[in-house]
C-alpha cells in the first residue's frame, strides 16, 4: 500500500464531527447520541475516529474470507473514513453516517480516542434507518480494525418503529485483520511507531480474525498493554441512546 493518508486523514472534511450525510428526508426524526468509550488499559490500544452508519439493514461492512473493500482498506490502514462514507451513502437509500472524533492522545495529536477516554456525537435519525454499523482502526497496527460484519447485528428500532437503542462491548477476539497489508509491525509502516509514510507491503489477503501482535515485537514493546488476545480484553463500549 503506497497511500500517504494517515497524516491528513484526521483533518479532512470527511473526518470532522460536522460530516453527517443522509439520503432520506426524516419523518418523525429523533435525536440519538452515539458514544464510544475506549476500555483499553493505559499503554493499551488506541482507536481512530469512529465511523458510524445508520441504514435499513442492507449494508455489510465486510465478509469474512473475502477481500476488503477500498473503503474498509483505507480505514483499516489509515483511519480514513472518507471512501467508506462515500460508498456507504451512495449505494443505498435511507442512509445516514458520520465520524466521531476524540480528544487525541497529546496536544498535537490527531483526534484519536485513547485508553480511558470517550467521544460522542448526536444524529437525527428515524425508523427508516433501524440498523447501526461502525468501524475504527486499531492503533498501533498495520491494518487491524473493529466493525460489525453483519449489518443487522445492532437494531435501533423495533418492528413497531419504537426506538430501543443499543449498548454493547467489543472485546479483543472481535478485532479483525483487513488482509490488505502485511503485519510486519515495522516502524516504517505502522502508525504511532514512527511511520512517516504509509508504505506497508501489500498483502492481497482476506478479512479474518486478527491473530494478535507478535510477542516481543515492536508493537508490544511500545504498547505493553496492547495484547488484546488476553482473555476478555475489553476494547470499547459503544452506545446509541436518546439524546438528553
Amino acid at each position: 500500500m503506497n497511500n500517504n493518508l494517515f497524516r491528513t486523514a484526521f483533518t479532512a472534511a470527511a473526518l470532522t464531527a460536522a460530516t453527517i450525510l443522509t439520503n432520506a428526508a426524516t419523518a418523525e426524526a429523533i435525536e440519538v447520541t452515539v458514544t464510544i468509550d475506549n476500555l483499553s488499559p493505559e499503554q493499551g490500544i488506541i482507536l481512530t475516529p469512529l465511523w458510524v452508519g445508520f441504514h435499513e439493514g442492507d449494508y455489510d461492512l465486510y465478509e469474512p474470507g473475502l477481500s476488503a473493500s477500498a473503503g474498509l482498506e483505507l480505514i483499516a490502514e489509515d483511519g480514513d473514513a472518507s471512501v467508506l462514507s462515500e460508498t456507504f451513502t451512495s449505494s443505498g437509500n435511507n442512509r445516514t453516517d458520520g465520524v466521531i472524533t476524540g480528544d487525541g492522545i497529546s496536544p498535537d495529536s490527531p483526534p484519536l480516542i485513547g485508553p480511558g477516554s470517550s467521544a460522542s456525537l448526536t444524529f437525527d435519525i428515524d425508523a427508516n434507518t433501524p440498523f447501526f454499523s461502525y468501524a475504527s482502526m486499531i492503533l498501533p497496527s498495520n491494518d487491524a480494525f473493529i466493525g460489525n460484519e453483519n449489518g443487522t447485528s445492532h437494531r435501533l428500532f423495533d418492528a413497531n418503529g419504537s426506538f430501543i437503542g443499543t449498548d454493547f462491548v467489543v472485546i479483543g477476539n472481535q478485532i479483525q485483520d483487513s488482509g490488505t497489508e502485511v503485519n510486519d509491525e515495522s516502524p516504517d509502516s505502522v502508525p504511532l511507531l514512527g511511520m512517516a509514510h504509509n508504505v506497508g507491503p501489500t498483502e492481497n489477503g482476506a478479512v479474518m480474525t486478527h491473530a494478535g501482535f507478535t510477542p516481543g515485537g515492536n508493537i508490544l514493546a511500545a504498547f505493553p498493554n496492547g495484547n488484546f488476545k488476553d482473555s476478555l480484553y475489553a476494547v470499547a463500549r459503544i452506545r446509541v441512546e436518546l439524546a438528553e
